[in-house]
């Protein structure tokens, strides 16, 4: 035997006992059976094949994407971005450098931007005369603004049509992403996460009904967090004149800034059953009438009505906050964090860390806007509003998650926000569209004969492949074996969930592996018949095989892409399975079969080889 031939002998025998020792631990068993993986095995190979919802059960969810709210942020994004490139036409404020509040107030004075329709926006000028300001060069910069018209001192813009469209499918791609980051983040990484036009699937096999609640709050929660600047002398909430019954208008005294240490600030308050919604509906109200202005919002956040009789905190409620719509920092400047501990008072609390340009913006907004109110936003929800005493550099900020709840419920609360900052905020709101707990639609029984029947399979076709081909059949029967390991194994190593489907490809690939043995064992033997030696008919065999096994399996792994492309949950199951296992018979059927044949016509040297 030449060198060459230990060399892929050496090959074969390294990945055949690294595969068997990557997939003994998804066997599973008892610590009383015998083929048990040993505890170092377990502990050096994590990975399993998990079973699908079709054999175990587990949790489907289903959300829909409201991708509408993903366009008409993009319009108000667009909006005032507008208003601060006017701003430098203006030269009101300099190019390249951040508006500040003031100058963008400046500018709002001059020229109102102010939304159209669910994509559009028109933009008012004081002044006709600076209406040219906003020419085609400017429109265009954007690339996804196009002009409506110009009447007089009015130019109304809108998002393109193809544009919204590709927000709509990036919305959905975004969001399934984000949730599948989410559910690693919770180590549930044998979960599917697919997406079906606008709707997000996602399928967690074996997840119990304790932890449906917690996985559910999880992943439907958009993690939206902004940095908002509060509006301490803005008069809409003193200027209304009819409040409803159930909701008061009541004050407090803050500090609005170095020049007003001390205001008097107005706010909305609803306490008692139902305290949230009849404060929102009454704010929405508010909203369409025209009442709030664009560039500011009624925001939410819960507080406490007082203390009761004995000295401690009253009932829940909840009151308004009226700040800048504009957010200086968002979330997505966050590069980690973390639950921390207040040793003041033992309270749980989130702890931000923002990147580069976050901590950079964060040190100037605070640095802007020393002695206001700056409010911490989490799913359109103040979490806190505290006063900026000082510049803060470092890049770290806090969420307080308060509120008047025992501690075990903050600090869940806590866990649960870090781990839906870690993966990112979805990019639109998510509408759950169908939660179910489903069993094993096969069962154990159809499971158990499932896998008798296809052992029956595999045996049959052992027993033929044995019995036509001689000694090429064995020859092709432990390539089979070694075929259905390697497959096993990088199931295993993927952490693939194994379904139905993914059965059905196993099988298919069993087949596939046989085919090429088929035809590498025929050629041989026409070799032979020809009066070529052994040692010839195997070299000639291999070589006028490869191109018919290559051409078939190439065919059929192609139908696989396309199937995993447009395919859904099984379908794309079945397909990763069938290109795993076509990659393994190519592999086992022409490699790993020649270094057998070799062994057989050259280190044994057989002279008559049966091939049938």
């Amino acid at each position: 035997m030449d060198r060459g031939w230990y060399l892929r002998f050496g090959f074969v025998l390294a990945l055949t006992i690294g595969a068997w020792l990557a997939l003994w631990p998804s066997l599973g068993g008892s610590e009383r059976d015998w083929w048990r993986a040993p505890t170092w095995v377990r502990e050096t190979f994590h990975n399993r094949i998990a079973q699908g919802l079709d054999i175990q059960g587990g949790l489907r969810l289903q959300y829909e994407v409201e991708v509408d709210e993903a366009v008409e942020e993009r319009r108000d994004l667009r909006a005032q971005q507008v208003t601060e490139r006017l701003c430098q036409k203006f030269e009101i404020c300099a190019e390249g450098d951040p508006a500040t509040r003031e100058q963008l107030e400046e500018t709002r004075a001059r020229v109102r931007v102010e939304t159209a329709g669910p994509q559009g926006f028109r933009a008012r000028f004081t002044n006709a005369d600076d209406v040219g300001q906003l020419d085609r060069d400017l429109v265009q910069s954007f690339g996804d603004l196009r002009e409506l018209g110009r009447e007089a001192s009015t130019v109304t813009l809108e998002l393109s049509d193809a544009s919204v469209e590709s927000l709509r499918e990036t919305s959905v791609q975004q969001a399934r992403e984000t949730i599948a980051n989410r559910v690693d983040e919770m180590g549930l990484r044998e979960a599917a996460v697919m997406a079906r036009d606008t709707d997000i699937v996602v399928e967690l096999p074996g997840a119990s009904e304790e932890d449906f609640e917690q996985i559910r709050q999880v992943i439907a929660r958009t993690a939206r967090l902004e940095f908002n600047v509060v509006d301490d002398l803005g008069e809409v909430v003193q200027g209304l004149s009819d409040v409803p019954e159930g909701i008061e208008r009541t004050t407090e005294v803050v500090s609005a800034g170095e020049d007003h240490p001390q205001v008097v600030s107005h706010y909305l308050l609803a306490s008692g059953a139902g305290a949230r919604e009849r404060l929102q509906a009454y704010v929405a109200t508010l909203a369409s009438s025209g009442q709030i202005p664009d560039d500011h919002t009624l925001a939410l956040g819960e507080t406490s009505s007082g203390e009761d009789e004995d000295g401690e905190g009253g009932e829940e409620a909840w009151r308004t906050y009226y700040l800048y719509r504009r957010a200086e920092l968002t979330g997505g400047a966050v590069s980690d964090a973390a639950v921390s501990v207040n040793p003041d008072d033992n309270s749980p609390y989130v702890s931000l860390t923002f990147d580069a340009n976050g901590a950079r913006t964060f040190e100037r907004l605070t640095g802007s806007n020393t002695k206001r109110r700056m409010a911490i936003v989490l799913d359109d929800r103040v979490a806190s509003a505290p006063v900026i005493q000082q510049r803060i550099a470092g890049g770290r900020a806090q969420i307080t998650l308060g509120g008047f709840r025992q501690y075990n419920e903050i600090l869940n609360e806590a866990n649960q926000l870090v781990i839906v900052l870690r993966a990112g905020a979805l990019p639109a709101s998510i509408r759950p569209a169908n939660e179910q707990l489903i069993g094993p639609t096969l069962g154990s029984d159809s499971v158990a004969q499932g896998l008798l029947g296809a052992a029956m399979g595999v045996i049959l076709v052992l027993l033929f492949m044995g019995f036509y081909y001689q000694m090429g059949g064995i020859v092709a029967n432990v390539m089979v074996l070694f075929n259905l390991l390697y497959l096993l194994a990088l199931l295993a190593v993927f952490q693939a969930t194994l379904t139905l489907p993914g059965i059905a490809g196993v099988a298919l690939t069993i087949g596939m592996a046989v085919d090429a043995n088929v035809l590498i064992n025929e050629r041989i033997r026409d070799e032979m018949r020809l009066g070529k030696s052994a040692r010839s008919a195997v070299e000639l065999g291999f070589q006028r095989a490869f191109w018919s096994i290559f051409d078939s399996q190439l065919t059929t792994f192609i139908a696989g892409v396309v199937l995993y492309q447009y395919g859904t949950g099984p379908i794309r199951g079945f397909a990763v399975t069938l290109m795993m296992g076509i990659a393994t018979s190519l592999f086992t059927g022409v490699f790993c079969s020649k270094v057998m044949f070799d062994w057989l016509v050259r280190g044994l040297k057989v002279q008559r080889l049966r091939v049938g």
